[in-house]
């Protein structure tokens, strides 16, 4: 004689499974570290928001620069969480040349918490005083 177990109705089944989607994917980010970071948000790359009022900043190397609009570049850094870090650029402009320096650093309002220890490119918008034109891009030491 053999017995059968009880069959669970399909619809807890399904409810189950549901779940188990839903609890699978809020563990997840982009960055594939399943914390979302300090305020919440995925530590996705992307752009870093500038700020003046940066922590400990230090001067990052970029890897690249182009023209996203007339008078406006974009840099690209290897920086931290946009949720703990922002950048500060520093330009200078001549007839010839425009000078950039970007500066990375943490956001006062994340100062004292842990971040993500992770490296994401991002990239850092850069507003020019007049249009870039003929003029070529530099590293500002």
């Amino acid at each position: 004689m053999t017995h059968q177990l009880p069959r669970a109705p399909a619809s807890l089944v399904l409810g189950v499974a549901l779940l188990g989607a839903v609890l699978l994917l809020d563990g997840c980010t982009r960055d594939g570290s399943g914390d979302p970071g300090p305020t919440g948000r995925s530590a996705a790359p992307g752009a870093l928001e500038v700020r003046g009022d940066l922590v400990a900043a230090q001067a990052v190397p970029w890897s690249s620069s182009r023209s996203v609009g007339e008078a406006t570049l974009e840099f690209t850094v290897t920086a931290g969480s946009p949720d703990c870090y922002a950048a500060r650029p520093a330009v200078h402009e001549s007839a010839s040349q425009v000078r950039v320096r970007i500066e990375v650093g943490r956001v006062p309002e994340t100062a004292d918490q842990d971040c993500p220890a992770i490296a994401l490119t991002s990239v850092v918008p850069v507003r020019l005083a007049a249009p870039l034109g003929d003029r070529t891009v530099r590293p500002m030491s």
